[in-house]
C-alpha cells in the first residue's frame, strides 16, 4: 500500500486496509490499469480515465467481490442526504445546501465542488476512496448471520 491517502483513510477508520486493497484491485481490473497505478486518492474520470460504462462494470464487480448491493438510488440518496430534489438541485443545479452535503460526503473532492454543479456531473467527482466508503457503508449496514438466527 504505497498510497498515503490509504494510510490516512485506514488510520481514520474510514476504510479497512483489506477493503481498500480489494476496491483498488477491482477498479484496476475494470479500467485495465496496474494495481500500483490505482490509489485511493485518484479520481476515476480525470486521473484513471473511467467512462460512464466503466462505472457500471466497477459497481457490478464490487457487488460481486464484497457481496453487497450498490444501487444508483443508494448512491444518489447518499449524495442527497435527506434532501428532496427541489432542495438539493432546484432548476437542475445543485443548491448551496446540496454543495455543502457533497463536500462533507466527498472531502477529497471539496475543492472541485463549486456553484453551478449539475447532478449528472456528480460522478465526475468520485474517487477510488468514494467507492471504498460506499462498500464499507454497505458492509456495515448488511445484517450479520447472527441477526438472522432464530
Amino acid at each position: 500500500m504505497n498510497d498515503a491517502l490509504t494510510s490516512v483513510a485506514v488510520a481514520a477508520g474510514q476504510v479497512d486496509a483489506d477493503l481498500a486493497l480489494g476496491v483498488r484491485e477491482v477498479i484496476a481490473k475494470a479500467l485495465g490499469q496496474s494495481l500500483d497505478a490505482v490509489e485511493l486518492r485518484h479520481n476515476l474520470v480525470d486521473e484513471l480515465g473511467a467512462e460512464s460504462l466503466d462505472f457500471l462494470d466497477i459497481v457490478f464487480a464490487l457487488e460481486d467481490r464484497f457481496d453487497v448491493e450498490i444501487t444508483r438510488g443508494a448512491l444518489e440518496q447518499a449524495a442527497r442526504g435527506g434532501m428532496q430534489d427541489e432542495e438539493f438541485a432546484p432548476d437542475g443545479v445543485v443548491s448551496e445546501a446540496g454543495l455543502e452535503r457533497l463536500r462533507s460526503l466527498l472531502p477529497e473532492a471539496a475543492q472541485r465542488i463549486e456553484a453551478g454543479l449539475r447532478p449528472r456531473e456528480i460522478p465526475r467527482l468520485f474517487s477510488v476512496l468514494t467507492f471504498a466508503r460506499v462498500v464499507a457503508a454497505q458492509l456495515e449496514s448488511k445484517p450479520t448471520s447472527a441477526e438472522h438466527a432464530p
